[in-house]
């Protein structure tokens, strides 16, 4: 995206020239993929977006702040959440191996800050927390994620089976698959 993308979003653009006060770099984004499995074959994935993602240099981007997003109108809100389904499939792979098949994802879209909280403070920095609600085949017992060779961005792979986390949490960097998270525990 480049800077004439921002021109759609007038408030991210005042807000960000507003805040140039700071020209240091800012963290490279993570994209974390959080998956949760139960008994009843129910699964929910949950991926979070930073929109500096969305830039062609994420790392000079500032934060985007509630404040900012607070002036944001209904269809730029709408728009980040298209960028957001759209740069998902780009970045990341679900796969379950299923003979059957799983439905392609469907994700639904809302804003909140790091790791899910809710936004209450002017200066929470914004995310876009997508999830797909889904209930897997009976014949799934495995499930894994694929980062794209595309981009620069890591994803995490945290999972959740029957209510407890599953201790072990991966970094993935572009081009790399997970390890193979056996779902016969969810069942």
């Amino acid at each position: 995206m480049n800077i004439s993308h921002f021109a759609r979003f007038p408030a991210l653009v005042l807000g960000l020239a507003a805040s140039c006060v700071s020209l240091q770099a800012h963290p490279l984004p993570e994209i974390p993929v959080w998956a949760f499995f139960e008994q009843d074959g129910k699964a929910r994935i949950e991926i979070e977006i930073d929109p500096r993602c969305f830039t062609d240099d994420p790392e000079k981007e500032l934060y985007m702040l509630y404040w900012y997003l607070q002036r944001c109108d209904a269809e730029e809100k709408e728009e980040m959440f298209d960028l957001a389904r759209k740069f998902i499939p780009t970045r990341v792979d679900l796969i379950f191996n299923a003979p059957e098949g799983v439905e392609e994802p469907t994700f639904t879209c809302e804003f909140t800050t790091l790791a899910g909280r809710p936004l209450k403070n002017l200066d929470d920095p914004v995310v876009i927390r997508a999830v797909w609600e889904t209930k897997l085949p009976s014949s799934v017992q495995t499930y894994q994620i694929k980062a794209h060779k595309t981009g620069i961005y890591s994803v995490l792979f945290l999972n959740h089976v029957n209510d407890e986390a599953v201790p072990r949490i991966q970094t993935l960097f572009p081009g790399e698959e997970s390890y193979v998270l056996d779902l016969s525990a969810a069942k």
